[in-house]
């Protein structure tokens, strides 16, 4: 089962990732959160292939703008779309979608990369702890929502691809023992109460964990074969690169070369071998014994529904989205 090792962390650090040189010429990509890190490299990389499109995202309009400038001019692609979305808001990941719907735009790949680290209790407006809107519930809205336009670039010859930037930091993530008891998980895990100052040092654990259950729940109801191919790419997290900052040079690889399996999720061939897994290095990887364990097993099906509940009450497509497009779950 999978298991993060120190030694299975500096082995990667040291591994050559493959650079990805797939055909998208014909093809309509979308990264989320490109402004730094994965989610800019791994524009800039998409870019350089020359896609028929190419719309990226971030939080505001400057920072849209200064994206868009930055990955044109590294790339050399001109026209890239920059649009604002902001994951700490229900109505913006609306907006979004809405926008897109509106001006006709297709996606061939969604790269939902943004995320964001915090240790400090904080609600967003929508009453869910920051750090669990951003990184679990946005995420699963925009995914959801996109879904009906990655099913209808997918063919029987090439999937589309949904890819949500997880992390190896997922196999360390706790607190969630015995939560196939509890009578709301939601509501558990976005209590205050529950959100102590340890809890908190691994909430960003806690929501990549959340992430990979997602991804497996969403994978196992979409029709075989599948036209959307959905996998979760590991990421090293700066939190963590900076816990080792004077090492960096020795032990941490560069943003660079960390997105390389981002990019090789969202357009290399193998998408369907790939699909409803977790990518480390370009490689299928088991994920943490817990996700793996017959509780977590329990848990992840249990958060499924308990988060299409809530995302159906935000927006209802939500719900039509799943009764034409999913299948009811399997004994």
């Amino acid at each position: 089962m999978g298991k993060f090792t120190v030694f299975e962390f500096l082995r990667e650090q040291w591994t050559e990732l493959p650079i990805s040189t797939a055909d998208v010429s014909g093809q309509s990509l979308v990264v989320v959160g490109t402004n730094v890190g994965l989610g800019n490299e791994a524009a800039v990389h998409l870019a350089q292939l020359k896609p028929k499109t190419l719309l990226i995202t971030n939080r505001d309009e400057v920072k849209c703008e200064l994206s868009k400038t930055d990955v044109e001019t590294r790339s050399g692609m001109t026209g890239i779309e920059s649009w604002p979305l902001e994951l700490s808001s229900f109505d913006s990941v609306r907006s979004f979608v809405d926008n897109f719907e509106t001006k006709g735009y297709t996606a061939n790949v969604l790269i939902a990369n943004a995320g964001i680290s915090t240790m400090q209790y904080a609600k967003t407006p929508d009453g869910y702890e920051t750090t669990f809107q951003v990184n679990y519930l946005s995420t699963a809205l925009l995914s959801i929502l996109m879904l009906p336009h990655l099913i209808e670039t997918g063919t029987p010859e090439r999937a589309s691809r949904l890819v949500i930037v997880s992390s190896e930091v997922h196999y360390m993530a706790n607190r969630l023992k015995g939560a196939d008891k509890w009578s709301s998980i939601i509501e558990t895990i976005n209590d205050e109460a529950y959100c102590t100052s340890s809890v908190m040092m691994n909430r960003y654990h806690l929501s990549k964990l959340l992430e990979v259950m997602f991804i497996r729940e969403l994978s196992s109801r979409l029709p075989t074969p599948t036209l959307v191919a959905v996998s979760a790419k590991s990421n090293w997290d700066p939190i963590f690169k900076f816990a080792v900052s004077i090492y960096k040079g020795v032990l941490a690889r560069t943003t660079e070369m960390g997105s390389r399996t981002l990019v090789h999720a969202a357009i290399e061939p193998g998408e369907r071998e790939r699909h409803g897994h977790y990518l480390s290095s370009c490689e299928v990887t088991e994920e943490s014994d817990y996700a793996l364990s017959a509780e977590g097993r329990e848990v992840s099906k249990r958060l499924w529904h308990e988060t299409l509940k809530i995302l159906g009450d935000i927006d209802p497509r939500v719900n039509t989205i799943v009764s034409e497009h999913l299948t009811q779950d399997i004994a």
